[in-house]
């Protein structure tokens, strides 16, 4: 990860943050269930809840679990597993779009309309039961947290900031785009960007492995 500066730091974060958040889960499969109700208001709504835990595991990593990381060992070894985590994300990206198994999440049965606090809850829920969600935090970006800090807790807080404009940036699209009904976004176009983030996600893990290997 460059930390020449704060905009790298934030730019890459968004970059990196983009490919984890596009893929299918939990939290788009949300979206697309409540935005034919509610609009475009759900993916910011959503965003919110789960950013909201992402504070909390960024605040806990920043005050005491990067304590321990800086060690050379610890950080080669989260670094290997960082990397080989997201080739297998990024392989399975390639994968699935080869097989023609990449389906934008279709709206599920009607259900009682939810508020705004409920939306939040909702973005909540759905990433707390999201088993790669915890797999990223103590991993790829934990290495990437530690990398952070040579610049310093601004440094953190720009890649948390990167990070979670990524999450605003997709979900609001996407609620955007289900919520008015437009039909554009199609399962083509949606392999088509899942290809190129599990590309970047691979090359990603490349970079992750080789630090690891050299120690860094």
């Amino acid at each position: 990860m460059p930390t020449d500066s704060l905009a790298a730091v934030f730019a890459f974060s968004f970059v990196a943050g983009f490919g984890a958040v596009i893929s299918p889960g939990p939290v788009s499969t949300a979206i697309v269930g409540e935005a034919p109700r509610h609009g475009w208001l759900v993916g910011p709504l959503v965003a919110t809840g789960h950013s909201i835990l992402e504070f909390l595991v960024v605040v806990l990593l920043a005050i005491g679990l990067t304590a321990g990381m800086v060690r050379p060992g610890i950080r080669a070894a989260i670094s290997v597993v960082g990397g080989l985590l997201l080739i297998w994300m990024g392989s399975s990206y390639v994968w699935a779009v080869y097989k023609g198994r990449i389906q934008l999440p279709r709206p599920g049965a009607q259900t009682k309309p939810k508020n705004s606090w409920q939306l939040v809850g909702l973005g909540m829920v759905a990433t707390v039961s999201n088993p790669f969600w915890y797999a990223w935090w103590t991993t790829v970006a934990a290495g990437y947290l530690v990398q952070a800090q040579a610049l310093g807790l601004a440094a953190v807080a720009m890649f948390y900031l990167g990070h979670i404009c990524a999450d605003y940036a997709w979900d609001t699209f996407l609620s955007g785009v289900v919520g008015t009904g437009r039909r554009w976004l199609n399962d083509r176009v949606y392999r088509g960007i899942i290809l190129l983030c599990g590309c970047f996600l691979i090359y990603l893990g490349g970079v992750f492995l080789l630090a690891g290997f050299q120690g860094r």
